[in-house]
């Protein structure tokens, strides 16, 4: 966080600079946070108390997020932590290289994999959240988690770690459902790329609700789609029907969470970010349990 303690009730939120620290004020004082306009070595920073500072950089996004015509790009203040992309990225990869390629043999995947009559007909729903975690092979592995690393870091800073990853889980989850239902019973899939997608698609709602426009929507819509065409379309193996899925679930997730955020001025903090970063956590493990206990 680009911030310098004062002391230890007082926290420092610097600004980009010339009147940008006063509108900043002015943001602050009409939530009612108190603070000061501190001159330092020629630039202008604003104090807050440490614990109104959560709070106070929320309203700044808030602000910036909402009107970026105001001063020809969004400026945020930096976060007081940077998500955890590389140590999750790096569960995929580890989690590869114990699951394997995908062979007939493969009791992970007999188990985990995304098969429209196992969940259907058998009910056995883990698999919409156990085949996230699945890949083919090398090439796919890695193309997910080179994309993935990136969108789902830039939807992290965002929301906040533990909104972002339950978003980008939830979509996949919503993405793989409604693929199964719209595909034969027979259709199996694998693969992270549901839920990169679902990423691409939050990110892409997020723009559409900052915005509120219909320009707006054509740009936010446009640019996700680009992607989607882009690199969810290549390949004999793909599953378009996934990736579509995905990417329209997280349009809808991206702009319920803007929406959520304006009414509540921010969104979560830390307590809830936890909390949803745990359930996150706990429906993966919890899912391969019931997968390998069947």
């Amino acid at each position: 966080m680009a911030s310098d303690n004062t002391d230890q009730t007082r926290t420092e939120i610097k600004t980009p600079g010339g009147w940008q620290a006063q509108v900043w004020s002015l943001v602050l004082w009409s939530a009612g946070i108190k603070h000061n306009v501190q001159q330092d070595s020629g630039a202008q920073h604003l104090v807050v108390q440490a614990d109104d500072f959560e709070r106070a950089s929320h309203e700044i996004y808030l602000y910036e997020f909402e009107n970026p015509e105001d001063t020809g790009e969004t400026v945020l203040p930096d976060q007081h932590f940077q998500p955890p992309t590389l140590i999750l990225m790096g569960c995929l990869v580890l989690w590869y290289g114990k699951t394997g390629d995908w062979t007939a043999e493969s009791r992970w995947f007999a188990s985990g994999a995304v098969q429209g009559s196992a969940i259907l007909d058998q009910y056995e729903w883990w698999r919409l959240i156990t085949g996230l975690t699945l890949h083919a092979d090398l090439l796919h592995l890695v193309g997910n988690v080179a994309l993935g690393g990136i969108v789902i870091h830039l939807l992290c800073k965002m929301t906040g770690t533990g909104l972002g990853l339950f978003l980008v889980l939830l979509s996949g989850i919503l993405g793989n459902l409604f693929n199964v239902l719209c595909q034969p019973l027979t259709h199996v899939s694998v693969g992270f790329s549901t839920a990169v997608f679902g990423a691409i698609g939050c990110l892409s709602g997020l723009d559409i609700m900052r915005r509120r426009s219909v320009r707006g929507l054509v740009i936010g819509l446009g640019a996700g789609a680009g992607l989607l065409a882009m690199l969810g379309t290549g390949g004999e193996n793909v599953d378009l029907g996934a990736h579509l899925w995905g990417f329209g679930v997280g349009v809808v997730l991206g702009s319920i969470s803007s929406l959520v955020a304006v009414q509540r001025q921010g969104f979560p903090g830390f307590f809830i970010q936890a909390i949803l970063f745990v359930l996150s956590c706990s429906l993966l493990v919890g899912s391969w349990h019931y997968a390998l206990a069947g």
